[in-house]
């Protein structure tokens, strides 16, 4: 007992072992000699000692070195048998909840961290493990609770701070989330996530003046080396692509994989390097799937493809004719295509029309959906189209669209969801992003996306092709079976000349032509908040190098080209 005191756990365990030897069912030294064990890191004997025992605090570290061993299953199941023992076991329950975390069994696991929050009010680390879960569940309004929780507890913790900034991020309270991080920096002595944080929130709301004061603050001779993480992002902004990769060559292992890969790709891709940009951008991706788990049931492609395989002839003559939908409010235009298609660009210019209120990917059409549930949206009655109809435009005035004005609901994947579309607003106008297949399918792969459902198809280079193929299939087949009223948009033309691209979508909308639709640079200065991967690109001047980038990743597309190609044929795109 005194050499494990001193942590002199080598020099305990002969002592232990021989005095279990003398008395085999000495339960308290069955405990210490197994607990040395998992400090000397022998975890097999550990196991050993412990499995099979009905004594709690056996059963404890049979489940903390099943858990170290990586079988989480077994794991998860001895911690329930911790707490069935010991309902008030405060590790068992917040071990129990980590191991579900990682098993994706969510509920289990916020139910597992509150119980163990219930036992100890006051303990801050397990705070922050059940704001993890609800982080990675993407449930932003209790992942800001528990962490305004935590706050009140510890109000002067750099780390509840720097993770509340990052919750009031998630939901787009921005001021307080560079109010709350800001006050993490000052309560902090050294360079840490905080400031990253900030940088990465500065940079994404495009406020360039407030990242070069804050990059400015830690270039400074003693700043750690994370600080290269800033100056990486500040140099490739200004366009100093060359400098940029000195700093991110210098980025240490302790920044976010995610953000650190994300990084250093793009700074390759400017500087011509396609092999490293892609290697870089395939690590990033993987490190996003192991931050969030995979969820259980078929993909966002499977779903489509499964839709899909409804939608016949047969299907569609049931949409029964719905009358005495007159309740005042135009149906929206959409503004629909693959992600990565143009849709931002083309939404921020049609801000510059008065007469039009636009909405950045705003989820109106996925509750509609949602609420659907499996009823066949030709069977619905006038009167739960009517109830559905006025749920939209309740949930668009509430992200802030004026509902006096023509509402513009851009949201690339609504193409998915045609037929619900026209269910409940046959007078709707569909606006198609075109791009190029291929560099569609590649600017997927390289953007980082926030990991919801059907972004995670993104991450794996096939799975991002055969989602395209499924979205355009969803499409060609609801245009085909319904009388929608479309035109096309092509993001090549659109760099390229963007009037002449435009003029005849204003005209097939019936508005008059704005020069403020070509002013798309203050607009974006003025919109706030760009909600997709484009937000640094959409401040810029119109470009076109980011056409035809595919050729330059002509080896690593080769494989999804044969998915892709009919595609490409179809829109009258070369691909030679």
């Amino acid at each position: 007992m005194a050499a494990q005191r001193l942590e002199d756990h080598d020099k305990a365990i002969p002592h232990l072992e021989q005095l279990l030897k003398i008395d085999p069912g000495d339960i308290a030294t069955r405990v210490n000699l197994a607990n040395a064990l998992v400090s000397t890191g022998d975890l097999d004997a550990a196991l050993a000692l412990s499995k099979d025992q009905s004594d709690p605090r056996l059963t404890r570290v049979e489940a903390f070195v099943l858990q170290k061993k990586g079988h989480l299953a077994e794991a998860a199941a001895a911690y329930r048998r911790c707490v069935e023992a010991d309902e008030n076991d405060l590790a068992a329950h917040n071990n129990l909840g980590n191991v579900l975390a990682n098993l994706g069994e969510v509920e289990e696991a916020i139910a597992a961290f509150e119980r163990a929050i219930t036992l100890a009010p006051a303990d801050i680390p397990i705070y922050l493990n059940l704001a993890e879960v609800l982080r990675n569940a993407d449930r932003r309004e209790p992942h800001l609770k528990v962490l305004t929780d935590a706050r009140e507890i510890a109000p002067d913790n750099p780390i509840v701070l720097t993770e509340l900034g990052i919750a009031y991020a998630r939901v787009e309270d921005f001021d307080s989330a560079i109010t709350t991080l800001k006050r993490a920096i000052e309560l902090s002595p050294d360079f840490g996530p905080a400031q990253i944080e900030l940088g990465l929130i500065y940079e994404s709301l495009n406020l360039l003046e407030d990242l070069a004061e804050l990059v400015e603050a830690d270039n400074t001779a003693d700043a750690p080396a994370e600080a290269e993480f800033l100056w990486a992002w500040k140099a490739r902004r200004d366009g100093r692509f060359d400098e940029a990769a000195r700093h991110a060559t210098a980025i240490p292992e302790t920044v976010h994989p995610i953000a650190r890969f994300h990084l250093i790709a793009g700074i390759e891709d400017r500087l011509g390097n396609s092999s490293a940009a892609f290697d870089a951008f395939a690590r990033m991706n993987a490190e996003s799937l192991k931050a969030y788990p995979p969820p259980t049931g078929p993909s966002f492609r499977q779903k489509v493809q499964a839709e899909l395989e409804k939608w016949t002839s047969d299907w569609a003559e049931n949409f029964t004719e719905i009358t005495g939908l007159e309740d005042g409010l135009r149906d929206p235009i959409f503004i629909v295509g693959f992600p990565r298609s143009g849709t931002t660009l083309l939404d921020t210019m049609l801000m510059g029309i008065e007469e039009l209120s636009v909405l950045e990917e705003r989820p109106m059409m996925a509750g509609v959906v949602r609420n659907m549930g499996d009823h066949h949206p030709g069977h619905l009655e006038a009167s739960t189209i009517a109830e559905l109809r006025q749920n939209y435009f309740a949930d668009a005035r509430r992200f802030g669209a004026d509902t006096d004005r023509w509402i513009v609901d851009k949201h690339p994947l609504n193409m998915v969801r045609l037929p619900a579309i026209h269910r409940l607003f046959p007078n709707a106008r569909i606006i198609l992003a075109e791009r190029h297949p291929y560099d569609v399918v590649l600017s997927t792969f390289m953007a980082n996306f926030n990991l919801n459902h059907a972004m995670r198809s993104f991450t794996d280079l096939e799975e991002a092709a055969k989602t395209y193929d499924a979205a355009f299939s969803s499409w060609t087949r609801a245009i085909e079976l319904f009388p929608i009223d479309w035109t096309s948009v092509r993001y090549e033309r659109l760099v390229e000349n963007p009037r002449k691209e435009l003029e005849p979508l204003i005209d097939w909308l019936g508005l008059e032509w704005d020069d403020r639709l070509l002013a798309h640079t203050e607009t974006a200065r003025q919109r706030g908040r760009v909600r997709t991967a484009s937000y640094s690109q959409i401040g810029e001047e119109l470009y076109t190098r980011a056409t035809g980038r595919w050729k330059r990743y002509n080896e690593q597309l080769r494989p999804v080209m044969p998915i892709l190609k009919p595609w490409v044929d179809k829109m009258g795109y070369a691909d030679t």
